[in-house]
C-alpha cells in the first residue's frame, strides 16, 4: 500500500473525528444554554420569592447551574467516556474540576466584558456575548482534555 492510498484511508478517519467533536461542541453548547434557565430561575427564586441577597442568590444560582451542566455533560455530552468511569470517587473529582473550569472560565468571561467595553466601548450585551462564546471554546476545550481526558491524536 503506498502513502497515497494510506492518506485516502486516513480522510474518512478524520472527518468522523471532526464529526464526533462538533457534535460534542454542539451538545455542551446545548447543556450550557439549559444551564442559563436553570441559573435565571433560581436566581429569581432565590433573590425574587426567597429574598437572599444579591450576591447570595447569584452564587447559589450560579453553582445550581454548574451542577445541572456537569450532570448533562456527564451523561449525554461526554457519557461515552464517562460511562467507563462511574465510580463515586472519579464522578466526584469530574465535578471538582468541573467547577474550577468554570470559575476561570467566570474570571476571563469577566476579563473579556471589561476589555470591550473599556477599551473598545462595546455595548455591555456585545461584549458579554462575545465573551460568552470564548469562554464557550475555553470551557469545551478544557473539559475535553483535562476533564473528560479525550485527546484527539494522529495514532487515534
Amino acid at each position: 500500500m503506498n502513502n497515497g492510498e494510506i492518506y485516502e484511508l486516513m480522510i474518512p478517519l478524520s472527518l468522523h473525528r471532526l464529526w464526533v467533536l462538533i457534535s460534542r461542541l454542539i451538545r455542551f453548547a446545548i447543556v450550557g444554554f439549559s444551564g442559563v434557565f436553570i441559573d435565571l430561575g433560581g436566581f429569581y427564586f432565590l433573590h425574587g420569592l426567597l429574598s437572599l441577597s444579591l450576591i447570595t442568590g447569584a452564587m447559589i444560582s450560579t453553582e445550581l447551574a454548574i451542577i445541572n451542566n456537569f450532570i448533562w455533560n456527564d451523561m449525554w455530552t461526554f457519557g461515552d467516556v464517562s460511562t467507563p468511569k462511574k465510580l463515586v470517587t472519579q464522578k466526584l473529582q469530574r465535578f471538582a474540576k468541573f467547577n474550577l473550569i468554570c470559575l476561570v472560565g467566570m474570571l476571563v468571561n469577566v476579563v473579556i466584558v471589561n476589555f470591550l467595553v473599556n477599551k473598545f466601548t462595546m455595548n455591555e450585551y456585545m461584549a458579554k456575548l462575545v465573551a460568552i462564546i470564548c469562554v464557550t471554546f475555553w470551557n469545551f476545550g478544557i473539559n475535553l482534555r483535562w476533564n473528560w481526558q479525550i485527546k484527539y491524536t494522529t495514532e487515534s
